[in-house]
Order: C-alpha cells, then structure tokens, then sequence
C-alpha cells in the first residue's frame, strides 16, 4: 500500500485523471476490508449448488451495477474540482475565488459524501435483494430431535455477512481515498483563509472515531454473533456431534476474530496516519518559523480539527510575516530619516557659510526622500518678505534668478507659515484654497511649509512638494520639522560667528591702531632706532631679512648676512627669536608706558595736593601755576581768570 501510496505521490500531473485514477484504486483495494463479510456468508449460510450459483450471478450483476454507480456518482460530485485540476497542471488556472471554493468544498466533502451514498446504494440494491431472494429460497429445517420446525437463517447470514462486508469496504475505502488524494488537495487549497474555513467539509475527529470504533463493534458483533446461532442450529436439528461442533466454533471464532483484528488494525493505522502526518507537518513547520523562516507553511492535509489548526497557524504565520516585513520597512523608512537628521546635523555643524548650508540641506529633500521640489525662504531685513534662499533642480535655480518672494501675509503656505509659526500641510494640494500655484511646479500632488524657528524668532520657511496625494506621513514631517530645527540653529550659528568675526576684525583693527600710535610715539628720528653687531657683510654673503610683528603690525625687522646658504632650521631659529622680541619689545614699552603714567598720575596728585593746601585764590593760582612751570620745565607760567564772560 505504501509503493501504491509513494507511486500516486511521483505522479507530477495532479489533474482530474489523478484523481479518478486514486480513487478507483482506492476502491479496489477497499474490497479487502470486505472479506471478513464474504467469509461470514461462505461458512454460516448453507445453500445447495442451484441456489448458490443463482445468488452468486444476481450478486455479480449488481455488484457490477453498483460499483458503476458510485463511480458515476464519484464523477458528478467532483466536476469542478477535477476542472480546477485540470487547469492548474495546464498552468491555465486563473484567480476565481468562487472556482477555488467549490472546488475546494468539493474535494474535501468528497470522502463523507462517497462513504454514505455508497453505504446506501451498496445495501439498497446488492445487500437487500440479496437477503430478499435468499428468504424466498430459504427451506424449512426439521429434525426428529426436535418437535418444531425452524425457517433457515441462510437470509440473516447473508444480512450480517453482506453489512459486515459493505461496513468494511465503505470505512476502509474512505480513509485509502483521503491518503491516496492527499496531494490533489494540497493543490486545490485555496490561499485566502475565509475560504479555506467556508469550503472545508471533512469529518472531524471526534466524529472520525466515534464511527470508527461503532463500526469495529458492529463489525464485530455480525461476524461473531451468527457463529454460535449456527453451531446452535446445528447441534438442534442436525446429527453431527458436540465435539465437531466445538471444534468448528472455535476455528471460525478464532478466524473472524483474527479477521476483525486485522481490520481494526489497518483501520486505526490508517486513521493515526491521517492525525500524525498533519501533526508531523505542522512540527515541521513551527521548527522552520521558530528558525526564522516566516515564509514557511504547515501544508493543509486535513480537514478536520487538524485541518481547521493549521489554517489558522498559516494565517498567524502570515499575519507575523506581513508585521515583519511592516517592521522591517518602518525600519528602513525611519533609519533613511534618521540619517537624513543627522546629514543635516553634521552639514549645520561643519558648515557656517549660510548660503553652503542651504544648498547642501535643500538638496536632501530630493536626493534621498524622492521629493519632487523643495526650497528654503528667508525673511528679508523688513520682515515682510520670504525671499528664496535655496532650492533644488533647475526650477529652483530659476526661481532664485527672478528671486522669488512670498508676502508673508498673503495667502500662500510660506507665509502662513511664516505668519502662524506652525506648519502647514496640503495633504491633497489641488483642494487647499490657501495656496500658491506655481506654474512651474504643475505636478504637485501635495505640499508642506514648514516655520525655521530659532527660539522665538522666525527667520524663515521650509517649503517641500511631492508628486504623490498624502505623501507626509507623521513620521516624514517629524523628521522635516527636525531638519527645520536644525537649519534654524545652523543659521543662527552662521549668523552669531559673522558679528563674532566682525567683533574680531574691528578688535584686530583697534589693536593695531593703538600699537602703532603707541609705538608711533616713541619714534624719534633723533634717536638711533638700528643695532648693528659684527662687521661690515661681504659682497657675495647670504641675506635674511625676518620681520618682527605683533599681531599682524610689523614692529622692524631682523637682517643677517652669512657667506653660507641659511638653512630652515636657521630661518625657524630667527624666526622664533623675532617674535619673542616682538612680545619682549611690547611688554617694554608697556612697561614705560605704564611707569610713564604711573609718574604723570603722582604728579598730578601732588600738585592737586598742593592746591587743595592753599585757602585763598591767589594762593591757588600761584600754586598751580608755579608747580606746572616747575614740572614741565616752563620758563613763564600765566594763569588768567575771565571773570568778565562769567554769567
């Protein structure tokens, strides 16, 4: 049966004629189950030749009769699912939820439906007129042991037997079909879960071994029963001895008990092969996913309790692959995000040129999110205009040409953003009355302006388009909102380092102001402003001049002269001595300076000292104007008061 079994399964074609070809070898090899029932009738029905010849051409008849009969049957109910077969070894078969659901109801009713009619129709025409045409042959058994006649069971014999029989071959024939189709319906599974639950049709397992277990005890029962009624009858009526009877009781007792068990055997073989297969499957299956293969499924060979748990396995499979793959691509959308900010972050923070910064955050937009058109609007000085900064394509740089300008309290999305400090989103652009309509832009499906916030102030607008309707998710817009925060601080950070190097330059520039007036006041073309050391250089020596400076003035300069070739690390020597005589000479003319003030400071405190000692005008006229003759070396001194210009 397992050659059988593993010949069906290498069969590639998996069409209707499969099908037929399972089927039909299924029913052959089902009359095994029918023997116990036939080997009843052969030894407890006594019937002479003529009648038995008779039985045995009426039963053949209608054997044949019914055997074509459910075979027709078999035909009639599976029309579309033998179609759909057909099909799908064609490589024809299209998507037809109504086709996979026949087709799929009917090859998995198929079992139930095949089992009753054929009980029925095996009983009605074979078994039945069978036991008819027996009672009508039947005579009547006397004895002269016995004062009453008895009817002849030959009838009840050929019922119990032909039962037994037509019991075993219909069980046995239902569960060699279910394994022998097993791959035409792991065909004809459909893929949508609503219709594998709606079109599955097969018995359950409670109900599987409920009839199973009934039927072996019938079974049973009708082949062990008529033997002792026999051997009965036999010992009444007939002139055989008790222990011949014995003897024959307990062979046929022990034949269809081995019989029985037999069938009971193969029976509930075939029935945990049809629970550990599923079962294995679906071990199988749950080892490949706990892997990590979500795409694996537990293929659905039952239809039963089995059936209906893995179904519901693959959707939940399904459902976990989707979510995976979900994940998986939320993942990426935010990790392509994510490194969007973080461009942006690393563009704010290595680049303090604004116009640099503009251009390399505005280009992302495109570059990396696929948008169709983006731009940065800066206000200008009155505030009162969003002028271009920065946009992408050569509709961007058209639009920076013509230096286009939005009013911030007009009516389109730069300036209501600009306006309200919030962000405004045209999910659908074509129905926002407040919008501007570029004509160079006619592709946008949906817009987005965005408020360049720094703190409180507002410097600006982020203005994205897209070709596609709803395109700015919550995610999408969080990140741009990010973006605009960071080109609000880039910005501002550009804007701080400008007035610091402004600051910078104009301290330079006053530094170097006060080092030449101070250093202006103390040259004197009288005094000798060179030292000379060495003697007079030769014609053909070498000549280095070093200057010495001090933050960025030149203060003189170093000149050696030296008949050999000065090497750099002379030139680094000399140029490590001129600065730090540049900072020596600074720190000495600070000094004097200081001492220089410091001697103007006591002078000035001992004049006024004298003054403040003198209690009359005279006295203090004279004080002054002798100690400011005394001190600065004046030959004459005058101090006059106008009294006359005093009001």
């Amino acid at each position: 049966m397992n050659r059988l079994y593993s010949l069906l399964r290498t069969r590639q074609t998996n069409d209707g004629k499969q099908f037929l070809f399972a089927h039909v070898a299924a029913q052959v090899i089902a009359w095994l189950g029918a023997i116990p029932g036939v080997l009843s009738i052969l030894f407890n029905a006594e019937f002479d030749a003529p009648q038995a010849l008779s039985l045995a051409r009426f039963a053949t008849v209608t054997f044949v009769i019914c055997f074509a009969a459910t075979l027709l049957f078999s035909w009639l109910i599976t029309r579309v699912a033998r179609k759909r077969l057909d099909e799908i070894a064609a490589g024809s078969a299209r998507p037809d939820a109504k086709a996979e659901l026949l087709a799929w109801r009917e090859i998995t009713r198929f079992s139930v439906r095949f089992g009753i009619s054929s009980a029925a129709v095996f009983f009605v025409f074979l078994v039945l007129p069978t036991v008819t045409i027996a009672s009508i042959q039947s005579a009547t058994i006397t004895s002269p042991f016995q004062p009453n006649s008895l009817t002849s069971p030959n009838p009840l014999y050929v019922l119990t037997g032909g039962t037994a029989a037509i019991m075993g071959w219909v069980i046995l024939c239902i569960l060699l079909t279910e394994r022998f189709t097993r791959p035409l319906r792991l065909t004809l599974v459909p893929p949508d879960f609503n219709t594998q639950r709606e079109g599955r049709g097969g018995a359950l397992v409670v109900s599987k071994f409920l009839i199973l277990t009934l039927a072996l005890i019938a079974i049973g029962i009708l082949l062990i029963a008529p033997i002792g009624y026999q051997q009965t009858v036999r010992i009444l009526y007939t002139e055989v001895s008790s222990l011949d009877v014995f003897r024959d009781l307990r062979t046929q007792s022990i034949l269809f008990s081995a019989l029985a068990l037999v069938l009971g055997i193969g029976y509930s073989y075939l029935v945990s092969k049809s629970i550990s297969d599923p079962v294995k499957e679906l071990i199988d299956t749950f080892n490949k996913v706990e892997l990590g293969n979500l795409s694996a499924r537990a293929p659905i060979s039952a239809t039963d309790e089995l059936g209906i748990v893995t179904m519901h396995f693959n959707r939940t499979i399904a459902r976990l692959e989707i979510l995976q793959n979900t994940l998986e691509h939320q993942v990426t959308e935010r990790t392509k995000l994510l490194e969007a900010s973080i461009e942006v972050g690393r563009v704010a923070s290595s680049s303090l040129n604004p116009d640099e910064l503009l251009a390399r955050v505005v280009n992302l937009f495109t570059d990396q999110f696929g948008y169709y058109f983006a731009a940065i609007y800066l206000l200008d000085p009155s505030e009162k205009w969003a002028e271009i900064r920065a946009a992408t394509g050569e509709i961007g740089d058209l639009l920076k040409q013509n230096r286009q300008k939005h009013e911030v309290s007009s009516r389109s999305m730069v300036g209501s953003a600009i306006r309200e400090k919030s962000a405004r989103i045209a999910q659908i652009a074509q129905q926002e009355t407040n919008r501007f309509q570029n004509p160079l832009l006619p592709y946008t499906r949906s817009e987005i302006a965005l408020p360049i916030l720094a703190g409180d102030k507002i410097l600006g607008a982020l203005d994205v388009q897209s070709t596609k309707e709803s395109d700015f998710g919550p995610d999408a817009i969080r990140t741009m909102e990010s973006m605009a925060g960071h080109v609000a601080i880039a910005l501002e950070n550009a804007r701080l380092f400008q007035e610091a190097q402004q600051s910078i330059h104009e301290m330079r520039a006053a530094q170097q102001q006060y080092l030449l007036t101070g250093w202006s006041a103390l040259s004197n073309p009288a005094e000798e402003t060179e030292y000379d050391v060495g003697d007079e250089p030769e014609f053909s020596a070498r000549q280095i001049e070093i200057p010495i400076s001090l933050r960025d003035q030149v203060l003189g300069q170093i000149r050696l002269d030296n008949p050999e070739i000065w090497t750099p690390e002379q030139e680094n020597l000399v140029n490590a001595v001129a600065a730090q005589a540049a900072v020596a000479l600074e720190n000495a003319r600070l000094v004097s300076e200081s001492r220089q003030t410091a001697l103007r400071e006591r002078m000035i405190a001992e004049i006024n000292s004298k003054i403040w000692s003198s209690a009359t005008i005279e006295g203090i006229l004279q004080t002054a104007a002798k100690e400011l003759g005394r001190r600065l070396d004046a030959s004459r001194a005058t101090i006059e008061l106008n009294l006359d210009e005093v009001k």
